[in-house]
């Protein structure tokens, strides 16, 4: 074979999604500036490397609305269609046309897995929060997390809002602690025929809300004790 039917072949080779995958798939995921710059090769390159790039967004620590504002209304859903776990945060009402727009209009047909991120902004409660409205038809898998546990609010009930957002789920982990009543529970199974598990990092009775309310108000007596004997003196 001469040196130019070689080139041919390896040309044509690397013409192949199929070849360019397996290629792309072996480079390390902490250099994304690889695959960026493969994408630049052609187009097979760039549909390999954007798959790539895209399937997995909370390893690359992006959020997925995040991701979404980045990108033009008209080319969303191409970069949408790649998407197979991602993290997305809840909002204030307020800011609610800030982020919601850009999870509008757009599906994600293979997101099996998404870690639900609550940021509650200084509030004391989940009521005043937003959940992102995402089409996620494939979603099985949902993680609920806060990025600060030691100052997360002690009264976050997420069985109410779960069954209502995520009709479709499998695999249920809730990494935060949690109130759960027993009502709540029988409604999780009734509402989530395909729940297959589910799972609490720590479940919080009544009475430990209370005791943690008591102790918050306690401590906060103290503390006004404490300013009125130094304006005593």
């Amino acid at each position: 074979m001469s040196d130019k039917s070689v080139i041919i072949t390896a040309h044509r080779a690397l013409a192949l999604p199929e070849i360019v995958g397996e290629i792309l798939i072996w480079l390390d995921n902490d250099r994304k500036h690889w695959l960026l710059n493969c994408a630049l090769v052609n187009k097979t390159w760039f549909h390999e490397a954007i798959r790539i790039l895209w399937r997995n967004l909370e390893t690359n620590g992006i959020l997925l609305e995040e991701g979404m504002m980045g990108i033009s209304l008209c080319r969303r859903q191409m970069y949408a269609n790649h998407v197979k776990i991602a993290s997305v945060a809840t909002y204030l009402q307020e800011t609610e046309p800030e982020f919601q727009p850009a999870l509008e209009c757009v599906s994600f047909p293979q997101l099996h897995t998404l870690c639900l991120v609550l940021a509650f902004h200084g509030s004391g409660t989940d009521k005043c929060i937003r959940i992102p409205a995402v089409n996620m038809p494939s979603l099985q898998t949902l993680h609920v997390e806060y990025p600060a546990a030691f100052n997360m609010p002690r009264n976050v009930q997420v069985s109410g809002w779960a069954q209502k957002l995520f009709p479709r789920l499998v695999n249920f982990q809730v990494v935060i602690p949690a109130i759960l009543y027993i009502a709540g529970f029988e409604s999780l199974s009734e509402r989530l025929p395909n729940l297959k598990s589910i799972e609490f990092e720590e479940i919080l009775s009544l009475s430990d809300v209370d005791d943690s309310e008591e102790d918050t108000t306690s401590e906060h007596s103290d503390n006004e004790d404490l300013d009125e004997e130094d304006s005593d003196d």
